[in-house]
């Protein structure tokens, strides 16, 4: 007897073992996914998106029940709640491909980060090779090589720092999607690291965002609704101080849809020009940044000859890396905006390319 349960334990250890050898295997697969393959996994595994479904079809399976059962008043509050669930469910829908493209972005962020933490730790790591040959010729002090470690370290701290913020950033990212987080994720889509200018007038941007604005929207519904209440009230069976209140009304809601028009010119006036002062400091950024790649070339030729100490070599590395690393971060912000904007004007754009139909 004890030999057959010795035998049925050491099954199920062996079952056990198979099985969570069979979730490791599969939680170590690597996804390649674009941004699109990440909505879809996202609309069908997010954590909150299945409870805003389930509300959605809990909506729907109580307006098929009124519908069954006839009653008016229940039929009434059902169709007024379904049409609320619905009007829930895409604003969710919506927000939740907007997360996703967001926390994709903000990836490949991260990764950009690493690469550029690892280019700045190998020319701190060579550099710090090159002064130690110097030094053991007798070309080079000992305060030389304690300035090249220093800026070594601070090289290898970033690079860690960048390393964790990522792997941080991939758990993250497999929350959004409703994946475990240990899942490995490979980003397909490069672009949204490039930057892309923006093609649209001021003058275009507000004509398209007057066609959308929710609050200009309400502005024409409400002055549309007085008008009407103007021409009922011109009845002759209207009592004249009813037609006198129906025309305050219109009047008063022609001003509205002038300051919510206004209102919109200046918002959208804003984000344009800030966006266009974000793709002159890129552009200076970039400028910078291929002078001073000029200039470390030049004076580590210059230093290879003698020319120059360690201490500006050094501190012209470290210029660079953080020129490098605070363009990343501006690029970041400047396709955020730009996204935002197109997306304010009602231009969708998927995978790199914009639909300006």
């Amino acid at each position: 007897m004890r030999n057959r349960e010795t035998k049925v334990f050491y099954l199920t250890v062996l079952l056990v073992s198979l099985l969570l050898g069979f979730f490791a295997q599969a939680s170590a697969e690597v996804l390649e996914l674009g941004v699109e393959e990440a909505v879809e996994i996202a609309l069908e595994e997010n954590l909150d998106f299945q409870i805003a479904t389930l509300e959605w079809q809990g909506a729907k399976a109580k307006l098929d029940r009124a519908q069954i059962v006839g009653d008016e008043d229940m039929l009434k509050e059902a169709e007024e709640e379904w049409e609320k669930a619905q009007e829930l469910y895409a604003e969710k829908r919506s927000d939740l491909r907007e997360q996703v493209r967001s926390s994709y972005q903000q990836l490949l962020k991260s990764e950009a980060l690493v690469e550029n933490a690892k280019v700045a730790l190998e020319r701190a790591a060579s550099q710090l090779a090159m002064d130690e040959n110097k030094y053991k010729a007798g070309l080079l002090s000992t305060l030389d090589i304690e300035r090249a470690q220093n800026s070594l370290f601070d090289a290898e701290h970033r690079h860690s720092k960048a390393v964790i913020d990522l792997e941080t950033q991939r758990m993250q990212f497999n929350s959004v999607l409703g994946l475990p987080l240990e899942q490995q994720v490979v980003l397909s889509e490069r672009l949204l690291l490039d930057f892309v200018p923006f093609s649209y007038s001021l003058e275009d941007c507000y004509a398209r965002a007057l066609e959308l604005d929710p609050g200009v929207t309400r502005a024409k519904e409400a002055l549309q609704k007085a008008r009407e209440g103007v021409l009922v009230a011109q009845s002759p069976f209207t009592p004249r101080v009813e037609l006198e209140e129906a025309i305050t009304r219109e009047k008063k809601a022609e001003i509205e849809l002038r300051q919510a028009e206004q209102a919109l010119y200046f918002r959208i006036r804003g984000d344009y020009l800030a966006l266009q002062n974000q793709v002159h400091n890129l552009e200076m950024s970039e400028r910078t940044i291929k002078l001073e790649r000029q200039a470390l070339k030049a004076e580590e030729s210059k230093y290879a000859a003698g020319v120059l100490s360690n201490a500006q070599i050094v501190a012209q590395q470290e210029k660079l890396a953080s020129l490098e690393e605070q363009y990343s971060a501006d690029l970041s912000l400047y396709t955020d905006a730009r996204i935002k904007l197109l997306q304010t004007i009602g231009v969708q754009e998927e995978l790199g390319e914009v639909d300006e139909d």
